[in-house]
């Protein structure tokens, strides 16, 4: 069995970099980005503003993905009221619970197996 671990090597002390073009993009993965997040703005504009965001545009996320080999993470969040910063915290979490539905996945598969194996034994 091999272990998957090149997705972990990558994050392991990284950083995420906002970008709003493929240059900004570039420069964020040729500095040791590990992802970068394409924001239609940057979030000092945001804040300004009153942080109201709007999607990044798909053409520019195209763009930025053609540019570097790192992720890129379109902002969409924005759309909802996340501010940006809050995403290391849903990535966080959603880790956990996705753990968390996989353990109850897994268990209920094997009380499946050992009620199907127990009718088989009494038939």
């Amino acid at each position: 069995m091999r272990v998957k671990s090149g997705l972990a090597e990558m994050l392991k002390g990284g950083v995420i970099m906002d970008v709003v073009n493929a240059e900004q993009a570039k420069i964020a993965e040729d500095s040791g980005a590990v992802a970068v997040m394409a924001l239609e703005r940057v979030p000092a504009d945001i804040r300004r503003d009153g942080g109201v965001s709007r999607m990044s545009d798909p053409a520019m996320i195209a763009e930025i993905q053609e540019a570097v080999t790192i992720p890129v993470i379109a902002l969409i969040l924005g759309m909802v009221g996340v501010p940006a910063e809050g995403i290391g915290l849903i990535l966080g979490v959603d880790r956990f619970l996705d753990m968390c539905r996989t353990t109850l996945n897994v268990t209920g598969d094997l009380a499946a197996a050992v009620v199907v194996s127990r009718t088989e034994r009494a038939a």
